[in-house]
Formats: structure tokens, C-alpha cells, sequence
């Protein structure tokens, strides 16, 4: 996919929204780069005493803002959606934040981790690697500086493919940050990197208990900057969100139930697919008593559903108006009981 420029992506958004979408810098001392984002401010936010805020993950900063990011997507994109949505009084007035955690080129992807492999230098847009650092010690707390009328507002935060990797993490690292979390056919990790479908199908196991049998995870080269060539086993470990899960003590348990979490995913699949990683995770989050929105059982979004952009646009909208409805339907009980 060809890099399409800030300058066309906001004039396709400036005379089709009733907000404003912008695009920021930030000067990051974790990366030694200064890294774009978009920020969509919609109708009412300046007014707004409380305003939901939902970080909005893929990698790149434009893929959920670029109309041209596939040829699923024909109408609009998630922004305009989402924008429509609040001049209808569907949504309420909002912040999205859609931070770049990958490379320039989008060829390189971070996971929102700090990167341990190598990579061609230079290429732009990576930096020092240490996106973990940029993100929960630069990006959030610039956001919350940025926008102090919403200091009380709840955190929500939606991704789609990788981005649901990049949610999970988020979720099991910072629990209770969000109040809610929504994942769209998700990456996510088995637990210690060994894959149960591999293991079943051939009957056989390697000689270390430990040992990564998840393919993607444990060979795609894609992820070979990210988590090293061979792969770095502390980075493996450490950036397992699932292991985080199953490792928790009681009482970050208990933190991690205060965020309710929407699975859906597509409903084709293969060894590669994430409906298996879907199913495994709801029963894993079901098993723990977590809070599950959607149905709590079948991740399936639709029949058709696809991994494309019309489908995660659909999926994040589909959240917002079931989650928001969800924190207006809280905000009013506590109202009620002053």
C-alpha cells in the first residue's frame, strides 16, 4: 500500500466531517523521533464536562483515517462513521487518538513493544525501537496534558489485526486503565508461545516444555525486528499478554475485571487464522470472571465478515454505541444516586 500523504488524508476528511481530524507530533525521548498521530475531536468536545476517549490501534498512524488503506473500504472511513454517528446523537462527543507504532513505510511493525531485533537502517518512523516507553510514559500522559477538560472522562481503546495484540497488551500491562477494550480479529498469543492446534493435530511435542510451537509468533519474519532473529525468549516472555494473564495475583485481577472486553473476529480461519486465538481468549477472560460484551460466547461478528477495513469500521462503531451506552447508562445510576 502506497504511503498516502497527511496533506490528502485531511483534505479528504476537512469538507465530509463535522469535527476535526488533525494530525500531531510528538517529540519522543523513548524513540529520539518525533512520531505523528491523528486526533479526531468531534462536534461538542470543547463543551464536553466528560467525553469518552478511545485510542484506536492497527500500526500505522493513517490506517484508520485513509480512505485508500483497502478496496473494502468504498464509502468512508472509521472517523467519518464515527462522526456521523455524533451529529445523529447516536455517540456522544469524543476524542479518538489513532497513535503510529510503525514504521514510516508501515513495513516494519513495533506491536507497541520495546523492539529487541534488528532492522535496515535507517528506517524512518522506528527510531530507538522503545515503543512501550513512548507509549504509556509519552503518548498518554501528552494526551491527558493536551486535553485536561477530560481528565475524569473514561479510556477506551479498539484494534483491529495486530492492534488487537497491541489492545490486549495494553489491558493485561495497565489494568483497569481502560474501561473498555475491543478487539477485531485480533493476533493474540498462546499461552507460553505453544500453540494447542499444532500440538493436537501432530500428536507430538519438542523436547522443551518451553519451547515456541506458534509459528507465526515464533518464526513470520515479519516480527523478526520486534522480538529478534532467533527470537529473544525474555521479549517473548515478557510481552505475552496471555502468560500476564494467567500469571496475575489476586488483587490486579481484580484491577484487570474493572475493564469489560469486546472479541469479535471474522469466521473463516486456517492454522493461521485468529478465531481459534478469539475462542481461546473469551474462554480464558470467561474462566477468570472478566466482563465480556457482545456475545460472550461466539466471537463471530458477522457471517461475512472479513479481515478488511469495511468490517473493522463496522466492528468499532458497533462497540462504541454498545460500550458508550453502557458508561451513559453508569454515569446516569450514579446520578441518580447523589
Amino acid at each position: 500500500m502506497p504511503i498516502v500523504p497527511p496533506s490528502r488524508i485531511l483534505s479528504w476528511h476537512e469538507d465530509r466531517l463535522h469535527g476535526r481530524l488533525r494530525m500531531r507530533r510528538l517529540r519522543s525521548q523513548a524513540l529520539g523521533i518525533s512520531k505523528p498521530y491523528y486526533v479526531y475531536e468531534s462536534p461538542g468536545l470543547a463543551e464536553a464536562k466528560a467525553a469518552p476517549v478511545l485510542y484506536a490501534f492497527r500500526g500505522h498512524e493513517r490506517e484508520w483515517v485513509n480512505m485508500q488503506e483497502d478496496d473494502a473500504r468504498t464509502r468512508s472511513t472509521a472517523i467519518q462513521d464515527i462522526d456521523a454517528c455524533v451529529e445523529k446523537g447516536l455517540l456522544p462527543p469524543m476524542l479518538v487518538v489513532m497513535p503510529g507504532l510503525n514504521s514510516a513505510n508501515n513495513h516494519v511493525p513495533s506491536l507497541g513493544i520495546n523492539m529487541v531485533g534488528e532492522w535496515k537502517r535507517p528506517m524512518q518512523g522506528l527510531g530507538s525501537g522503545q515503543f512501550w516507553t513512548y507509549l504509556t510514559e509519552e503518548l498518554l500522559p501528552t494526551v491527558d496534558a493536551d486535553y485536561p477538560h477530560l481528565a475524569n472522562s473514561p479510556r477506551l481503546t479498539a484494534g483491529f489485526s495486530l492492534g488487537g495484540y497491541t489492545v490486549h497488551l495494553l489491558t493485561m500491562a495497565r489494568p483497569g486503565y481502560f474501561a473498555h477494550a475491543a478487539m477485531y480479529d485480533g493476533l493474540f498469543m498462546w499461552p507460553g508461545h505453544r500453540d494447542p492446534r499444532t500440538d493436537a493435530t501432530k500428536k507430538k511435542r519438542t523436547n522443551s516444555a518451553t519451547a515456541c510451537t506458534d509459528r507465526i509468533w515464533g518464526q513470520a519474519p515479519i516480527f523478526d525486528p520486534s522480538l529478534g532473529k532467533p527470537r529473544n525468549q525474555d521479549a517473548m516472555q515478557r510481552w505475552n499478554p496471555t502468560d500476564m494473564l494467567d500469571a496475575a495475583a489476586p488483587s490486579t485481577l481484580q484491577e484487570m475485571r474493572r475493564t469489560t472486553y469486546w472479541i469479535a473476529c471474522a469466521p473463516n480461519d486456517g492454522n493461521e487464522g485468529n478465531l481459534h486465538r478469539a475462542r481461546f481468549l473469551m474462554k480464558r477472560l470467561r474462566k477468570n470472571d472478566f466482563p465480556l460484551g457482545f456475545d460472550a460466547t461466539d466471537p463471530v461478528l458477522h457471517p461475512k465478515a472479513a479481515h478488511t477495513w469495511h468490517w473493522a469500521d463496522r466492528f468499532v462503531v458497533r462497540f462504541l454505541r454498545e460500550a458508550v451506552g453502557d458508561l451513559q447508562h453508569a454515569s446516569a445510576q450514579a446520578a441518580a444516586g447523589e
